[in-house]
Formats: C-alpha cells, sequence, structure tokens
C-alpha cells in the first residue's frame, strides 16, 4: 500500500502563529512605510525651501534695483549656459537631495567674522528685507539668511560670513546649493537612531539672488522636513487604535482558527490513529467540529470506524463458521477416502462412499461460491433504479406474481435480481411454488405459499450461517447475501410472521 510521501509539512499550529504573527506584523511594515516616506517628506520640503527661496530672491533683486546707483553692478558674471538658464521665462528644479544617495552633513557652521563690508546698496536694502524675513518665516516656519555677494549677512550687526558653506559657494557661482545637516552635535553621534526616529536633520537650500547676469547675493534658508514624531503627534490615536484592532484581530482569529479548525483536526487525527489501531469500536461523534467540511470528515471517519468494525466482526464470523461449515464435509471426504483405500469393498459401497465424496465436495463448492457472492455483493456499488418485471429471475424455481409489473425499484437490475433469486430459492426449499410480489412505493412485500416460519427465530433470519436446512446441505448464506445487498441501498429484510406462507419486507429509506 502506498503510503504519504515524508517530508517537511508545516502544522496546523505554526500556521496559526504565521497567521497571527502576519496580523501583528501589520503596523510594523506601517511604520516602516512611514520611515521611507521621510525621503518624500525630505524632498517636498526641499521643493517648497526653492520656491520660498525664488519668492525671497525675486523681492531682494528687485529691491536691490530700486535703489539705483551709479556705480557698477557687483557680484559673480554668469557664463553663457547659466545666463539662458536664469533668463528663461520658466524654471524647473529636479530634486538635489536623496537619503539613499546623499550623507548627512555636519551641522551648519556658524558665520565667521570678515574684514569685508556691505556695499551701500545692500545696506540700505537689509532693514525692507529683514521686515519680510519676520513676516514671512512666521507662515513659513522657514530660516531664511540674506547673503551679499561676497556671503556677508545682510542682518548681521557686524560683518559675518557665509562664504565658506559649501551650499553658499555654489549659489554665489550660479547654481542652486543644497545640503542635509545635523541639527546638532547629538544628533551626529546619535545618527543610527535619529534616522531610525525619522528626526534629527534639516534641509538646507543657498539660492541666487541675480540681477543684470550677476550674482548679487543669495538666500540661504533652511528647514527640518515633517518628521514621524509631528506625524504621531497628530495620527498616535489612530496609530493606536490601529495596533489594538490589529492585536485583537490576531487574538480573534487566532482563536478562531484554533477552536475552529485545529482541536476538531487534532480530535479527527487521534480518532483516526485509533481506527487503525482497531479501537474504533465505541468511537463517538465531537462535541465540536467547527465547520462543515470537518462535520463532514468527522462523519466520514465515524463511517469508516463502524464499516471497518462490522467488517472486522464479519471476517472473524465468516472464519469461524467457513471453518465449521467446511470441517463436515472435509472430515466426511476424508473418512470417505480412507475406506477406498483399504479396499475388499463391495460395489454398492464404493458406490456409495464415491456418491458422498461428489455430495460433500459439491457442497463446498456450493458454500464457496455464495462466499464468494457475499463478497462480491459488499464490494459492489448500488446501481440506478430498475423496472421490478425486468429483475424477476428468468430460470427460477416458483412462479411469479407481480401486483404492479411497471414499479421502478431503488434497485439496479443485476442486484434485483439476485436478491429475488435467493428468495425464490429460499421459498422453494421451504415448500413454496409460488412468489407474490407487491409495491407500495416504498417497501416490496414478497409472499410465499410454503411453510412458513414455524417457530424459528426470526431476529436470526438473514444472519450469515443460520439456516433450518443444515441436514438438507442449506448453507445459511441465501438471505445473508440480499441483506448485503440491501446494505447498499440503506434497506433493510424483515420477516412478518403470519399464516399460509413465509412474508417478508424489503424496506427502502425515504427518497
Amino acid at each position: 500500500m502506498n503510503q504519504v510521501p515524508r517530508k517537511w509539512r508545516p502544522r496546523m499550529a505554526l500556521v496559526v502563529l504565521v497567521v497571527c504573527a502576519s496580523l501583528l506584523a501589520v503596523p510594523v511594515v506601517a511604520l516602516l512605510a512611514l520611515q521611507i516616506g521621510t525621503n518624500w517628506f525630505m524632498r517636498e520640503t526641499e521643493s517648497a525651501l526653492i520656491k520660498q527661496a525664488a519668492i525671497y530672491a525675486g523681492v531682494y533683486a528687485h529691491a536691490f534695483e530700486e535703489v539705483g546707483s551709479d556705480a557698477p553692478i557687483p557680484g559673480y558674471y554668469l557664463p553663457p549656459d547659466k545666463r539662458v538658464f536664469w533668463n528663461a521665462q520658466t524654471r524647473t528644479f529636479t530634486s538635489f537631495l536623496d537619503l539613499r544617495v546623499n550623507s548627512i552633513e555636519p551641522t551648519r557652521p556658524d558665520a565667521t567674522p570678515s574684514d569685508k563690508t556691505l556695499d551701500a546698496r545692500h545696506w540700505q536694502i537689509a532693514g525692507e528685507l529683514e521686515k519680510l524675513e519676520d513676516r514671512a518665516s512666521r507662515t513659513t516656519l522657514s530660516g531664511v539668511v540674506f547673503l551679499d555677494f561676497q556671503g556677508l549677512d545682510l542682518l548681521a550687526a557686524t560683518p559675518m560670513s557665509f562664504a565658506g558653506v559649501p551650499e553658499v559657494e555654489t549659489a554665489l557661482r550660479g547654481g542652486v546649493g543644497a545640503a542635509l545637516r545635523w541639527r546638532s552635535d547629538a544628533d551626529a553621534r546619535w545618527s543610527l537612531l535619529s534616522i531610525a526616529r525619522g528626526a534629527g536633520f534639516r534641509v538646507l537650500i543657498a539660492y541666487p539672488v541675480i540681477s543684470a547676469n550677476r550674482v548679487i547675493g543669495a538666500i540661504y534658508m533652511s528647514r527640518t522636513p515633517p518628521q514621524l514624531e509631528s506625524y504621531f503627534s497628530r495620527e498616535g490615536a489612530a496609530f493606536v487604535t490601529l495596533v489594538g484592532v490589529t492585536f485583537l484581530g490576531a487574538l480573534v482569529i487566532g482563536t478562531f482558527l484554533v477552536q475552529v479548525v485545529l482541536r476538531p483536526l487534532l480530535a479527527l487525527r487521534n480518532q483516526a490513529r485509533l481506527v487503525a489501531k482497531g479501537d474504533a469500536a465505541d468511537l463517538l461523534p465531537l462535541r465540536h467540529y467547527g465547520m462543515a467540511e470537518i462535520a463532514e470528515l468527522g462523519d466520514a471517519v465515524l463511517t469508516m470506524a463502524r464499516t471497518l468494525s462490522r467488517r472486522s466482526k464479519e471476517i472473524g464470523i465468516y472464519t469461524n463458521h467457513v471453518t465449521h461449515e467446511l470441517k463436515s464435509p472435509v472430515t466426511a471426504i476424508v473418512g470417505a477416502a480412507e475406506l477406498l483405500e483399504e479396499g475388499d469393498l463391495s460395489a454398492q459401497t464404493q458406490h456409495d462412499l464415491a456418491t458422498t465424496i461428489r455430495e460433500q465436495g459439491e457442497r463446498m463448492g456450493r458454500l464457496l461460491d455464495q462466499l464468494r457472492e457475499m463478497t462480491r455483493a459488499h464490494q459492489h456499488k448500488s446501481g440506478e433504479p430498475g423496472r421490478l418485471a425486468d429483475m424477476v429471475p428468468l430460470e427460477a424455481e416458483v412462479a411469479f406474481t407481480l401486483t404492479d409489473g411497471d414499479a421502478i425499484l431503488p434497485l439496479s437490475l443485476i442486484h434485483g435480481r439476485t436478491i429475488l433469486s435467493h428468495m425464490a430459492q429460499n421459498a422453494f426449499h421451504h415448500g413454496a411454488d409460488r412468489l407474490v410480489l407487491t409495491w407500495d412505493g416504498r417497501t416490496l412485500a414478497v409472499c410465499d405459499n410454503g411453510r412458513g416460519f414455524g417457530d424459528v427465530d426470526l431476529a436470526r433470519i438473514g444472519e450469515p450461517f443460520f439456516t433450518t436446512r443444515r441436514d438438507e446441505g442449506g448453507t445459511g448464506l441465501g438471505l445473508a447475501i440480499v441483506v448485503a445487498i440491501l446494505d447498499l441501498y440503506g434497506a433493510t429484510l424483515r420477516p412478518v410472521p403470519g399464516q399460509g406462507g413465509a412474508r417478508f419486507e424489503i424496506v427502502f429509506p425515504p427518497a
């Protein structure tokens, strides 16, 4: 018999654990997604700073040009490619920063004292720019420093220069400088923890101020991008609710799977093992099957257990009875053979002994044939319904009378003929020469005109090897074969005591 291949398969408990762990991982995955979103927050901040710096730069250049002066315009003169870019009707900028590419630089260096001074025009517009910065920063929440073409802070009390900062150098040469910098030394020392929190760095943008194709200054802006802390401060309750609902869902699903799937399957496994050991005689239905499919499986297990138990008992009964039934003819055959071997017997005695051997051999043959027929009856499946008139055996010892020959019985033609054949043989051996068949839609009554049941134990009729004709060569398997076939259809054979012959009723289950 083929066995299930042995290989690793996950147990149901592991499946339940994985399902629950997957549900519990939802908040963690959501948090990781938010951390990935930090890069998006940073880029949005960078874009917003560039737009704000463009506005500041426009106001700065306009104010510078409004002052008016005969002195030449100071600052770096743009090369041709940059002149084309800054003089275009529209300008677009791609992102300069990417957390996956750019490293986070040290904190922004402080401005250093300088021996340079602001020229008169820058000095004159510093006050207006300071007012603009004060009003706008309340909304933009961005830090802004106005620089001249030398990198000097226009609003510093004394000359202070940012010219040595890389992003500022880029802006004073006509480009847009961008950088990611830690907010403090503590953030730099605990960089991994800071990134894990999604906090600790700022976005810095240095934007050139252009007038007459010269860089007359720069706008140096900075801002911390929206971080996970701020997100959780706004959505903390929702996140806690998500975690709680997910945990509760995992608990409910885990409990459901354990109660509805795991425990019934384990119980069915234990029952199947009892069936395999042959200890399934007293199996009872489980108190709880969980699901309809498992209930069907449980019913199949109990049916299999009952069938195996019945078959086991039948095999035991058949073995004992066959041994007993075959013992008598075998003994008679062996005895007759021994007498024949002794010789010096009359012709009549030899004839009688040969007759005994032949009759006992025929009896053994009938017994074995009926045993094979009963085995086939157990193994064959039920068939399609057939017409009662077509089930009457063509060669029978008794005559059949049908009250309704067109009746359709829930029996196959082959099984119907087998049943009626054995019923006819049983009636003939009990002195009958006629069988009357009556069908009422559920019960087939079979009545004969023989000797009837007499003092026979009606409860044993149909039991294998039970016969009242043992001395006449009866095997007690005829009605047993009928019962075995009817079992396939869920029908029963019921003897009904009465006067004037035997009456059997074959009762079929409701359609």
